[in-house]
This record gives structure tokens, sequence and C-alpha cells, in this order.
């Protein structure tokens, strides 16, 4: 069976069916217009693929391309280097925030090791568009053009440099653990708060990781070790305060002259009102106290080094340290660690003072109860007082201080240009030299003393014999205190010079006679 006719011979009556007009061209003139197409449509094709080439193979960059915020457009090699060296220094310039917890550390980019690797920006600029992909790279090529292609700044890191930076940076950062405490004044519990210790190497490497992040204006957040608190409120419930252990009281100058050293005091019992010294446990100054420094706020006042009075940071924190070893050895504490000043002082009685130096020489306590000990500090009107607050007292203690041994002192001599020639002046005046004995006898608190324990020429020991008195247990520690070279000055200037002042006098009262060479104190 034949198929049906198509009503069309073939696909070029199309045309003439559409309109019959055209029936009558002929077929080469339509062969010559697609001819005449194509070879426009080659030509056409073959002058973009040149051009295509043409800016591929061209050294500039892109017209209208930016990075870092800034042109980088049509640039040769030699000009786009330059460019592109500025861009990144301006950018190492601009400030950079690292955080630390409530601390701010504004540093510029460059100096918290921040580098540009102009290698890789250089790279990234140049191959805008040169992707070899035609149809990627025109729409490349228009939004360049339009100055809506801003390459950002490729950034890395100095280890070695953000490390040093970090490790300088984590003596001002480091916050040490503060304890829960009682605030015995206004009868609250001062919260803890935990310390917080920079941890150098992860926060090196949360700077690389930012430096690979687009520039922000956002901090960094540095890494923290937390430290918690030893002592927390919830652990203070319950704590009695209502005895006083053991109390010491000390004076010090009011005058102006001497406010330095009075602000370190407050500042140094600021440190130690409400600690709480648990049951047995060791208690350490320097620990405690911390570093005196100008960051935790001590000032320039006088201090004692090698027997001379001289200006040093945060004189006055052994007068702190003098007055809690007081009060601790009537309170019954175990003085596990003390050392005298290199001379005596003139706020607490021979014997009984106690020198710290931070970190060499400490103070060192243990609270040899069961219940925990309150230190209480007061620093006003001249005085430094502490109690040591707990439960009930169970004994009564007497001090005693038998000195074994007493030497002079010498004069020394210095020239003075400043004062005119013949002026004399006492820089420092001389105390004698002792070594003694302290001892601490410890009673029941029920033991009646004798009325009279003896003439300061024997120990307490006889009059408990006689008495047929038998005390808890006696310590004994030697102590001793080198002679103070009385220091003159002498003055060499011209005699016209005026007469300086004297310098302010801080004379030691010297060892009464009636306490030598035993003196006792009971409490």
């Amino acid at each position: 069976m034949s198929e049906p006719a198509s009503p069309f011979r073939d696909a070029s009556d199309l045309p003439a069916l559409i309109d019959p007009s055209l029936a009558s061209s002929r077929p080469g003139r339509r062969r010559w217009w697609l001819i005449a197409f194509s070879s426009l449509l080659l030509i056409g094709s073959a002058v973009l693929a040149g051009l295509y080439l043409r800016a591929l193979g061209s050294p500039a960059t892109l017209p209208g391309l930016r990075a870092g915020g800034e042109s980088v457009g049509g640039l040769l090699p030699g000009d786009l280097a330059a460019r592109l060296h500025a861009i990144g220094a301006r950018l190492l310039e601009q400030p950079v925030v690292l955080r630390f917890g409530d601390q701010r550390v504004r540093l510029r980019r460059q100096e918290v090791g921040f580098v540009v690797d102009e290698a890789a920006f250089s790279e990234a600029v140049r191959a805008v568009g040169r992707s070899g992909d035609p149809l990627a790279d025109l729409p490349e090529w228009r939004r360049a053009q339009r100055g809506e292609t801003d390459l950002p700044v490729p950034l890395a890191l100095d280890r070695a440099r953000a490390l040093e930076v970090l490790t300088d940076l984590k003596e001002s950062l480091d916050t040490a653990a503060l304890d829960a405490k009682l605030d015995l004044e206004r009868h609250i519990i001062a919260p803890e708060r935990p310390g917080r210790l920079l941890h150098v190497y992860e926060s090196a490497a949360l700077l690389e990781a930012a430096a690979r992040a687009p520039a922000s204006a956002e901090p960094i957040e540095l890494a923290a070790i937390v430290i918690p608190a030893r002592v927390t409120k919830e652990g203070l419930a319950g704590i009695d305060i209502s005895t006083v252990l053991g109390t010491w009281e000390t004076h010090y100058s009011a005058q102006q002259i001497d406010n330095d050293r009075t602000y370190n005091l407050k500042v140094g019992a600021e440190h130690l009102n409400g600690h709480i010294l648990k049951p047995h446990e060791l208690f350490s100054f320097n620990e405690v106290v911390g570093n005196r420094t100008e960051k935790e706020g001590y000032r320039v006042a006088p201090v004692i080094q090698g027997g001379e009075l001289i200006d040093g940071l945060a004189g006055g924190m052994c007068q702190i340290a003098s007055t809690l070893h007081a009060a601790s050895f009537f309170a019954g504490l175990e003085i596990v660690y003390s050392r005298t000043h290199s001379r005596p002082s003139a706020y607490i009685p021979l014997g009984l003072d106690a020198t710290v130096v931070f970190p060499t020489t400490d103070l060192k306590l243990r609270n040899p109860f069961d219940f925990p000990i309150v230190m209480h500090y007061q620093v006003n009107q001249g005085t430094v007082k502490v109690e040591l607050l707990g439960k009930a007292r169970q004994y009564k203690v007497v001090f005693e201080r038998e000195i074994l041994e007493e030497r002079g002192f010498g004069t020394g001599g210095r020239r003075d240009p400043g004062a005119p020639k013949g002026q004399r002046l006492l820089l420092q005046a001389g105390y004698p030299g002792y070594k003694a004995i302290r001892r601490r006898y410890v009673f029941d608190a029920r033991t009646a003393l004798p009325r009279f324990l003896g003439p300061p020429s024997e120990p307490l020991t006889t009059a408990l014999a006689r008495a047929r008195i038998e005390p808890r247990s006696v310590e004994k520690w030697v102590v001793a205190y080198p002679s103070t070279e009385e220091i003159v000055a002498v003055g060499t200037g011209s005699p016209k010079l005026p007469r300086k002042p004297p310098p302010p006098p801080h004379r030691i009262p010297p060892v009464a006679k009636d306490t030598k060479p035993i003196g006792r104190i009971v409490r």
C-alpha cells in the first residue's frame, strides 16, 4: 500500500505557501544569503576569538579591577607590584583589636605578626578573567569594568613574631584567680573570680585563622586557660567568725610625705582582708598577695634593703606582713617560714617582724585548727590592725624574746656636691646589731599564769618551774639583725650653695632597758 501523498512537495515549497510572492525566487539566491550570513558569523567569531586571545596574552590587568578597596585595573607588571605592595602596607597599618575576656588590646596588624602574601596577591589579581573559558571570562570582564570585582588582600601570619608578641602580652593580660571573701565591713560574701591565663600557642592558631579569613573589624578572641578559685561563695556558708583568735596593731606615719607608703599599705591589706585560711591549709603571703607591681597599683616608698633605707616599689608591704605575723603568733598558727628584716623595725617589737620580697622571701603560715580562719585587716588613721577570726579560742600565748648578743654600729660618709662645703646631713641613723632567741609558750585557756613572770634577766621557764606550770608547747627560733651603719653626707659643693634641708628622719627607737635581755608579751 502506498503512503498518502504529502501536501508539500518538499521543504522548499514552505516559503511559497507562506508568501506566494517568493514562489518565483530562485534557489541560488537563497543559498547565497545563507553563505554570506555564515561567513559573517565565522569572521565575527574569528575577530572575537582574536580579541579574547589578545586579552589573555596582555600583560596588563583587567580595566576597572579593584583589590583591597583600591583600583588595580590596566596596570603592567612593574606598576602592579608597586601598587599591590602599597595596598598591603596600608592594610598592615590598620588596627586590629585582640580581646581577652573583658580586656582589649589595640595593635596594628603588622605588630601582631600579620604579613601580606604578595606573590599570591599578584597571582590572584592577574588571574581574574584569564581562565581560558570565554563563557566564564567575558562576564568577569564586564563586572570588572563596572568596578564590581574587588579582591581581598591575602594575609598570612609570621608565627615567630606572633608568639613573641603574645608572650609579651601574657604578663599584662594574665589575671590570678580571686577567692571568694567575707567582706567584714559590709557583712557580705564577695564572690570568687576565676583566673585567666593567656594560652600563647592556641592564640597564635586563632591569629592564623583570622589572617586567612576576610578582613574584619571584629575583635580577635584570644585563647584562655581558666583557673578556678580555690574558695567559692557556696563554700563560705556557715563560717564562724565570732571569736578573735589573735590580733595585733602596728602604727605608721600619717604625714603627707609618707602618703605613697600609706597607699601601699591599703593596697596590700585589700588583697588579704577577708582571706580564708581553711583547716590545716598552708598560707603563702607572696602567693595570695601576688607580685607588687605598678600594674597592681603599688607606688614607690621607703624600703629596707641590705640594712639601708632606700626608695623602692611597694614600700610598706613588710609592715602588712609583720602585723599578720604577730597576730598569727598569738593566734597559735604554725609559723612555717618567716624571716626578720636586715634591721629592726620601728613599728613592731624586735623579734616579731617578718620581711617579704616577691618572689624570693615569703611568710608562710599554717592553720593548725579544724575550723577555718578569716583575716580581717584595717588600715586607717595611722594604724594597721589584723584580726584572725574563728571559733572560740583554745589557747593563751606568751611571746618571749631573749637578746643573746648586741653589737655596735659603724659610721660611713658620703660626698654630696649638691650641698655647701662642710654641711653634714644624717642620711641614716645607726642601730646596733642583735642576735636573739624568740620563744612561743602555748598554754590551755584555763591555765592561770603567775602574776609575776620573772625579771628580764631570766627566761619564763624559771618562773613556770617555780609555779609548777607545764605549757602545752614551747617553740624557739634564733633571729639575727646585723648592725645598721650610720650614714652621714658631707657637702663638697660651693660654699655659696644654699644649705640643704635634712632628709626625713626614720629613727628606730632603741630596745627598752627594762626588756633587756628578755622582753615578754602575754595574749
